[in-house]
């Protein structure tokens, strides 16, 4: 069940479909029940999961990507 209150990220260097996709695939291999959302205007991703921030920026980090929780 993922949380009521989504994560919000902010990734500066998503900026195609391809780099959504990777980073999407790295949210669902810790938790393959995820919500991922991305935004490439804005460069925000928004994670509705049971993880806790610091994996789901883990897990982006591990598909290339600088990330940083948003404000």
């Amino acid at each position: 069940m993922a949380q009521s209150t989504p994560l919000q990220f902010t990734v500066p260097e998503m900026d195609c479909a391809s780099c959504v996709k990777s980073i999407t695939d790295a949210v669902h291999r810790v938790d393959t029940g995820a919500h991922v959302a991305a935004d490439l205007a804005t460069k925000r991703v928004v994670v509705g999961s049971d993880l806790d921030a610091e994996a789901v920026i883990k897990a982006i980090e591990s598909a290339g990507f600088d990330v940083q929780a948003a404000a």
